[in-house]
């Protein structure tokens, strides 16, 4: 082995960890380069955690990939072996070690003669083990169990950093949905309603397609929270989004902005009579009382209805206007709805 040879694998890994290729994409160049540079037939690295099976996440070819499935399924080998003890298991000559019973046997009458495993960790935390494999017995040289050592490290680093990556895309992905999503309901927030508006609105100047805005507004909501306390009250609205979001049709925005407000946005219509069928869904949600801990309560609710036709600007003005049309609504009487 040259060393330059190990410096130009080294150089290709370093530069894929900046890149957008999957964890398993990236080992599976690596192991395959490893076979290049290192005397070894194939390679392969398996993941591991406690109180987990043994995952496969790369080999270099179907040999490798056979020994790392037999390791696995038997729950024995070196790669097993140097997974727990945190060392490198060599074993320059298969037929004659015992200390794999099982995998031993199966894996010479596979086609393999030799197997060194180094384990892949970071401190007192381990991730499974790279595996080299060999179809001539005879151990690896100092060079080669250095180069090896390397390798599994650089490896170690990489899993380290890729799980602080998906630690951190999760907490971001967290957090993106605490901000555009209402903590009781899970539904959209004002705040991500007024992007799906501004996206609706972006559509609406390709395809002209007419939108409506649906305002609705439990009626005398207080007293129910009057009457059987707020975390009752909390209870309603969560039925009430559930059932209003049975209601919806796909690509429609459900959101909670307020209290007791909730705001339908309707995209992709064909004309005024498909708000009317939409709406007619919304009062139906209510004709059933709702069942709450022991308790059956009525709700009702008032809409208002903003249509913007083909051609017609839509914007945030469309929820004030359907808002102005929902207490017109509320002051003809309860359950009553108007655009």
């Amino acid at each position: 082995m040259r060393e330059y040879d190990l410096s130009g694998v080294l150089t290709e890994f370093a530069m894929t960890l900046v890149t957008e290729y999957s964890t398993t994409e990236i080992l599976d160049h690596l192991v395959t380069r490893i076979v290049e540079v290192l005397p070894v037939s194939s390679a392969g690295v398996t993941l591991i955690e406690s109180g987990a099976e043994p995952r496969y996440v790369a080999a270099s070819g179907s040999d490798a990939l056979a020994y790392e499935q037999l390791q696995t399924d038997l729950a024995q080998g070196p790669c097993v072996e140097s997974y727990l003890s945190g060392r490198p298991v060599t074993v320059p000559c298969l037929a004659e070690d015992d200390r794999f019973p099982s995998f031993g046997p199966a894996a010479v009458a596979a086609g393999l003669v030799a197997v060194f495993a180094f384990p892949l960790h970071h401190g007192q935390r381990r991730f499974g083990a790279l595996d080299l494999y060999r179809s001539t017995a005879g151990p690896l040289d100092p060079a080669g169990m250095a180069a090896a050592q390397t390798m599994s490290n650089v490896v170690s680093a990489y899993l380290i950093n890729a799980h602080s990556r998906q630690v951190e895309a999760a907490h971001a992905r967290e957090m993106h949905h605490v901000s555009t999503h209402d903590a009781l309901t899970g539904l959209p927030n004002r705040t991500l309603l007024r992007q799906r508006i501004e996206h609706a609105a972006r559509r609406a100047q390709r395809s002209n397609a007419p939108a409506a805005v649906v305002f609705i507004d439990l009626d005398d909501f207080k007293q129910v929270n009057d009457t059987h306390g707020h975390l009752m009250g909390d209870q309603v609205l969560r039925a009430v989004a559930d059932r209003l979001s049975k209601t919806v049709r796909p690509g429609d925005t459900l959101a909670r902005i307020y209290g007791d407000e909730f705001v339908l946005l309707c995209e992709d219509l064909q004309d005024e009579d498909d708000v009317d069928v939409l709406v007619e869904r919304v009062d139906r949600a209510f004709d059933a009382p709702f069942a709450i801990a022991d308790s059956l309560l009525s709700v009702s609710a008032s809409v208002g209805i903003a249509y913007s036709g083909p051609g017609a600007e839509i914007s945030e003005g469309l929820v004030s206007e359907a808002d102005r049309a929902m207490y017109s609504a509320k002051r003809r009487g309860r359950q009553h709805r108007t655009s």
